[in-house]
């Protein structure tokens, strides 16, 4: 299955072979034809401005951009080398996967994985009252400038030995 975000390009890709398997390549996108079926089962194929590209070697790729969120049906057709069609399901999300997956990153240096505390900052009593914290992308690159994820000032205010009111993160 194909991931999707709403309202942008999506693209399932595909190969063409004859029937001894060789690759074809050289194939117009205009040749194909499309059908495109919305999470509702309506066939919406001229609405969402779809079209067949050659990648070359024997790989296309179908491009069309979805309008709503579920599971999208693709059929694509070729008279000679697949009249039967060929199909794939395309789930659309409201949001962009990467951003799913940079907050998980995030959320994982924020439960001290892969993460590099330095700039403290104490105050009479020795309570760290500031600090720069900084989330890495693997454990080879904690304490350099190299994957950097997401770097974050920590405060509070230290009103004797071992306790404060307050603790703030911030990004920086």
């Amino acid at each position: 299955m194909i991931l999707g975000t709403i309202d942008k390009q999506t693209e399932e890709h595909f190969t063409v072979t004859d029937t001894n398997g060789n690759l074809i390549s050289s194939l117009d996108g205009t040749s194909f034809t499309s059908y495109v079926y919305n999470p509702d089962g309506t066939e919406v194929s001229l609405s969402v401005n779809g079209s067949v590209i050659n990648l070359g070697n024997g790989n296309y790729k179908y491009r069309f951009t979805p309008n709503q969120t579920g599971t999208w049906y693709v059929v694509l057709i070729h008279p000679l080398y697949f009249p039967w069609g060929k199909a794939d399901d395309i789930q659309v999300y409201q949001g962009d996967i990467s951003d799913i997956y940079s907050n998980v990153i995030k959320t994982l240096g924020l439960v001290h994985r892969n993460i590099y505390i330095d700039e403290t900052s104490y105050d009479d009593n020795g309570n760290m009252i500031s600090a720069r914290v900084r989330i890495y992308d693997k454990a080879s690159n904690v304490g350099t400038n190299t994957g950097v994820i997401e770097t974050y000032l920590i405060t509070s205010d230290g009103t004797e030995c071992g306790k404060f009111n307050y603790w703030t993160q911030v990004v920086m």
